[in-house]
């Protein structure tokens, strides 16, 4: 569970957030169980992102109703850009550093097919999603909400679905791949996710992945483990050329839930 900052309504819904698989502390467990509650942490992480933008964006009048503020809508669209972004990026890393590497060390051609074929469930919708928040950001007046839910709730089913089963998948992997090597495909995925990143994600992705990082989450953890002075270099430089974006995030920048500002009980707290 997670300490929630309030009774109101909070990123721990609709889409329900995933169990962490528990690391034993007496034994020497497979990397496995470690690859997988890294990754259950993760996919929580895009979940409250996607869920933080179900919750607020409803209450975010659009040109034609009353109370519309057009700095609000264009800070919701660079979200749902940024959470498009962030969703890429992470399912590029595992299509073309982490599932080829996994099956070479099996020594299985296709294990990984099921998350694979998953992905190209939901791609399509994520694609139409970025490229509506972009235009809309430059057309602010043809802006509606429902036209953008209706885009999410075309694929989100399948996004919640893959990022569900994958879990079961990485523990799966005990049985075909060693303990070691299976850490050092993961490290690899690691390092090659954070080469590939460009300044953009500085500006655009970091500070909604530290955003959506619930360090309270049952009972608390250390995701991600980054050096002391990132989140500080993320909210005081990175952050504060979209700083209005990220008050959609559902957690401070070091990892504690705060209330959710755009919903109408929390408005002007």
């Amino acid at each position: 569970m997670t300490t929630k900052p309030s009774s109101a309504p909070w990123v721990d819904e609709p889409y329900k957030l995933l169990p962490i698989p528990q690391i034993p502390k007496d034994t020497k467990p497979h990397s496995a169980i470690h690859s997988a509650a890294e990754m259950a942490h993760s996919h929580n992480c895009l979940l409250r992102g996607l869920n933080a933008i179900l919750q607020q964006g409803p209450h975010i009048p659009s040109s034609a109703q009353a109370n519309h503020n057009t700095q609000d809508v264009k800070d919701l669209l660079f979200y749902v850009e940024a959470w498009t972004k962030t969703v890429e990026h992470h399912h590029h890393t595992e299509e073309t550093t982490m599932f080829p590497a996994i099956e070479k060390l099996a020594g299985i051609p296709g294990l990984m097919s099921g998350p694979m074929h998953q992905h190209e469930a939901f791609h399509s919708g994520l694609v139409e999603l970025q490229e509506y928040a972009v235009r809309m950001q430059g057309k602010v007046q043809e802006y509606e909400w429902r036209e953008l839910k209706g885009i999410i709730d075309a694929f989100a089913p399948a996004l919640y679905e893959h990022l569900t089963a994958e879990i079961g998948v990485i523990l799966d992997l005990e049985k075909d791949c060693d303990s070691q090597g299976l850490k050092a495909v993961w490290d690899e995925a690691e390092r090659v996710a954070k080469a590939n990143g460009n300044l953009g994600m500085l500006y655009e992705v970091f500070p909604l992945v530290l955003g959506t990082c619930d360090k309270t989450y049952e009972g608390g953890n250390e995701f991600p483990p980054l050096p002391a002075p990132i989140p500080y270099a993320i909210k005081y430089w990175f952050g504060r050329s979209h700083s209005g974006a990220w008050r959609f995030n559902p957690c401070d920048f070091w990892g504690k839930p705060q209330p959710l500002p755009m919903l109408p009980e929390n408005r002007g707290k």
